[in-house]
């Protein structure tokens, strides 16, 4: 296995190449220049004035790149476990030709910086001047909340500029850092244990207050995300306080109805959380008021990140798994009714998932007893039968596989339908799809199309080596994206190579893309126990 396959397998996409250096002030210069224009193949210093004071980047091929821009505060001393603050306006230029360092997490890669000050965003822009009304995409990286940075090579906005989309990557903090619930803090600030969240929220007033200097066009956003990020998107489609922030959503691999199946301890509930959250604070002799508040700000942050890192073995967990809260603030305190109720933002989705979602985080000689652990630890103890009934372990479907298939199903795919019928019940466009292909490697070895192996053929960023059967589905996806970016229609701007239409999504007939050496399309798969699941979950099933 390449050493990038296995970064994914262990880190939940997590923090592979990274080339992170803070964005630090330069000399006071004049800040009327813009990016190269489209041809020039040399990199050059570009600096553009925003807003929120002048900056320097740089630019390559047309494509000016702005990275670690800071759009808040950083969230130390006091401004840690609180929401985020507007980032101070400045006048000296800032240089930003680099990456902004990343949240603090558990496991630092060579070359890796890690700050708390980490709230910053990356732009990658095709524009050669302001007010050009292009669309923007706004990208949530991925990590299970715990891991991840924005400066993922996975991640680079350039090809998607180079198609007229101002691309935006955002960093957020992580673990403990970014989703510590405490009843003084609830009590102060009206919330608790959403901070990541709330970045991201401040992340996107910035950007209504600043994309145009970037020739994005605010009324024409689209955010997206895989797995964490993806659970970010859905989340922001049911936070009030995101709502006329974006108008187009792209999810891939995952919800908030997934949290109960990330974290098991708390589920995202409010007081489940802060009970949790309890108990670590106990590891820093701190109670849960105002002089504890005080000693958790005040200690070591690389503790945090080591008490609540992700595991990628599944069937255990970390004792303080840090998900966001259903506080009734940030997030509703019942996701599914709120749903069910149309209280959703009203935005057009693009949603889907892989084939293999659970290879990557169950071992495939998990035996019988682990596999009816899963099933009572995610579904709930009354609801064990009914799942062990409906995915039985036989001669041709292993412990392994079904353990795979029920984590794949509460936390990435059965997940996730409930969002699509809802906007799509509610008049928005919605399209889902299937990604099915699988390397040969990766068929060998067993992981199959599995979780987050789709992010490189949607960004247009497949490694050299890359055949022309990849190449060529990569070119279908990464068109289907531009196209929803920029109308909310995948199939717009002419037909794609393979002239294939992307039926819309709705919950009766449940049309679906399939991703594959062939780009065809199918009921969605596996639908009955989709339902089931779904169920067992939230509807009259449900254990909790």
């Amino acid at each position: 296995m390449r050493k990038k396959q296995l970064i994914y397998v262990m880190l939940l996409i997590g923090c592979a190449v990274f080339g992170l250096t803070a964005c630090e002030s330069g000399k006071k210069e004049e800040s009327s220049a813009v990016p190269t224009p489209s041809g020039q193949s040399e990199q050059r210093e570009v600096q553009l004035q925003t807003p929120s004071g002048p900056i320097r980047g740089t630019a390559n091929n047309g494509i000016g790149m702005y990275k670690g821009i800071p759009y808040a505060k950083p969230p130390i001393g006091d401004l840690r476990f609180a929401p985020p603050k507007d980032a101070e306006p400045w006048t000296e230029v800032l240089d930003c030709s680099e990456f902004g360092a990343a949240a603090v997490q558990d496991t630092e890669p060579d070359g890796l910086t890690m700050s708390e000050d980490c709230l910053t965003l990356n732009i990658w822009t095709p524009a050669s001047g302001k007010d050009e009304s292009l669309p923007v995409y706004v990208w949530i990286h991925g990590g299970g909340f715990a891991l991840g940075s924005s400066a993922e090579q996975d991640y680079d906005g350039t090809n998607f500029a180079k198609e007229g989309i101002v691309t935006v990557s955002i960093n957020y903090r992580l673990n403990a850092l970014g989703f510590f619930a405490s009843r003084q803090t609830y009590d102060e600030y009206g919330t608790t244990g959403n901070w990541g969240i709330l970045d991201q929220i401040k992340a996107l007033e910035w950007i209504q207050k600043n994309i145009g200097a970037f020739g994005g066009d605010n009324r024409n956003i689209t955010i997206g995300g895989e797995s964490a990020g993806s659970y970010s998107v859905s989340a922001l489609i049911t936070s009030p306080l995101a709502k006329g922030l974006f108008q187009r959503a792209i999810m891939e691999s995952g919800s908030m109805l997934g949290v109960p199946g990330n974290n098991y301890y708390s589920r995202g509930n409010l007081a489940r959380s802060i009970e949790l959250n309890r108990m670590m604070a106990y590891t820093f002799g701190a109670a849960d008021d105002a002089d504890g508040l005080a000693a958790l700000r005040a200690a070591d942050a690389n503790v945090f990140a080591q008490l609540s890192p992700l595991i990628s073995d599944f069937t255990t967990t970390s004792a303080f798994m840090m998900t966001p809260v259903c506080d009734g603030y940030v997030n509703p305190t019942n996701i599914y009714k709120a749903l069910k109720d149309g209280k959703a933002n009203k935005v057009d989705l693009l949603w889907g998932y892989n084939a293999d979602e659970g290879s990557i985080f169950v071992p495939g000689d998990t035996d019988q007893l682990t596999y009816e652990m899963m099933a009572s630890r995610m579904y709930g103890y009354k609801n064990r039968q009914a799942v062990l009934d409906r995915f039985p372990v036989d001669s041709e479907n292993g412990s392994g596989q079904r353990t795979r298939e029920i984590l794949a199903y509460g936390m990435f795919s059965a997940v996730m339908k409930p969002y699509a019928d809802a906007l799509a019940e509610n008049g928005q466009k919605v399209y889902g799809y299937r990604f099915n292909y699988e390397t040969a490697e990766n068929k060998e070895n067993g992981l199959g199309a599995h979780h987050g192996s789709e992010i490189q053929y949607a960004f247009g960023n497949l490694p050299e080596e890359a055949d022309t059967e990849q190449q060529k589905l990569s070119d279908e996806m990464f068109t289907r994206w531009v196209n929803f970016m920029k109308s909310g229609d995948p199939n717009t701007d002419g037909q794609t190579s393979a002239e294939v239409k992307w039926p819309a999504y709705d919950s009766k007939n449940s049309q679906m893309l399939i991703f594959d050496t062939e780009i065809t399309t199918s009921e969605m798969p596996g639908k009955e126990d989709m339902i089931f699941m779904e169920d067992i979950m939230f509807g009259s099933g449900a254990a909790y």
